[in-house]
């Protein structure tokens, strides 16, 4: 089950919202840190991908697991990726503060004393954790080392007001851990994550939208390569396939790809991923705008609709109140979404009703 996409990346449209996606590295795509606190004192675990090796060796009390330090790689190869002013190039630091609670509050977790007492544990855990990568063949071996981050200061429990100590918090993260973030990274859904909860459910999400990426035709993975893959917090193979289709019946409620588990291995079809890339948004403004040549008797006999305001649905969004010809997809997405201001909105201007569904999928997911 050899990674057929480590060489391309998942071109996202330009004119997609800010926040509406969110990216994750292609090793967290394909391999999984573990979900529960390890028994028995085990601080080293290896996982595997077709030829990718990874091992994950603990510099703490504990390997980090759960799903904070998922979400916490998440913000960080976001703001990596997107440039955010909240990363320094030139330093590797990340800065926290309230930049990183919004964030967590952005994908559904609620930020009060008991998560935040149990974050900080994880990002210490995270930070200290070594990263073993192989990519050997045949013919040649390829790998590489490092730790997470060099240095970190972490003083962000403190219930103070964001307008104090917004940049106070920090950690710098190692060249080599900022150059895996940035090689590649998968675009993902932030609503599909915000919807989550086990962290196995966050890994087959990330692995899915990554694998079903420029894929033809079916591929079928056996339950043992899963396993090694995945890991699990049990020994017993049945108990891991249990645990797995729980996760993937999750995952499809909110992302519906095409997925089948049979007694002795998974099939994954073709679909799309999750976040439309490039190639995928094109191809269906060609298809739309075919639909729409072909639509054009049908106006001429109704030329009231595109005159006369009624409510338009945009689909897996919400809906506005405009007329076909003054209807634009983007703007209603960023409308919906709330990525634009409410007085500088050309959507809510138009109509007062829009208004009251001015950032609405941010309503509706926390």
């Amino acid at each position: 089950m050899d990674d057929d996409t480590r060489s391309k990346e998942l071109t996202l449209p330009e004119d997609e919202p800010w926040m509406s996606h969110g990216f994750i590295s292609k090793i967290a795509a394909q391999v999984s840190l573990p979900y529960r606190r390890p028994q028995d004192g085990v601080k080293e675990i290896e996982r595997r991908n077709g030829s990718l090796v990874v091992r994950y060796v603990s510099g703490a009390d504990s390997l980090p697991y759960g799903r904070y330090p998922r979400l916490f790689e998440l913000w960080a190869c976001t703001m990596i990726k997107t440039n955010d002013p909240c990363f320094d190039p030139e330093t590797n630091t990340l800065h926290l503060g309230t930049t990183f609670r919004e964030f967590l509050r952005l994908i559904g977790v609620n930020v009060g004393g008991k998560s935040l007492h149990t974050i900080k544990p994880q990002l210490e855990r995270l930070f200290k954790c070594v990263y073993i990568i192989s990519n050997n063949t045949e013919t040649t071996s390829q790998g590489v080392n490092f730790t997470v981050a060099e240095k970190y200061q972490i003083d962000w429990l403190r219930n103070e007001p964001q307008s104090h100590g917004l940049f106070e918090n920090w950690v710098q993260l190692t060249q080599r851990y900022v150059d895996m973030l940035r090689d590649h990274p998968v675009p993902v859904d932030l609503k599909v994550i915000a919807r989550l909860r086990k962290p196995m459910a966050i890994d087959v999400y990330w692995w899915l939208t990554k694998r079903v990426y420029n894929l033809r035709e079916p591929v079928t993975i056996t339950w043992q390569q899963l396993y090694r893959q995945f890991g699990s917090d049990t020994k017993e193979l049945w108990k891991f396939k249990q645990n797995f289709k729980e996760a993937v019946a999750e995952v499809v409620e909110v992302y519906p790809c095409r997925v089948t588990l049979g007694p002795q291995r998974v099939t994954v079809f073709p679909n799309q991923t999750s976040v439309p890339t490039v190639a995928q948004t094109r191809a269906v403004e060609r298809r739309q705008a075919r639909e729409d040549a072909g639509k054009t008797v049908e106006r001429r006999e109704r030329p009231r609709e595109s005159v006369e305001a009624r409510w338009i649905e945009v689909k897996g969004w919400g809906r506005v109140w405009m007329t076909s010809e003054l209807f634009d997809v983007n703007q209603a997405r960023a409308h919906l979404e709330g990525a634009v201001d409410p007085v500088s909105c050309p959507v809510c201007a138009y109509d007062e009703r829009n208004r009251a569904l001015h950032g609405y999928i941010q309503e509706s997911l926390f």
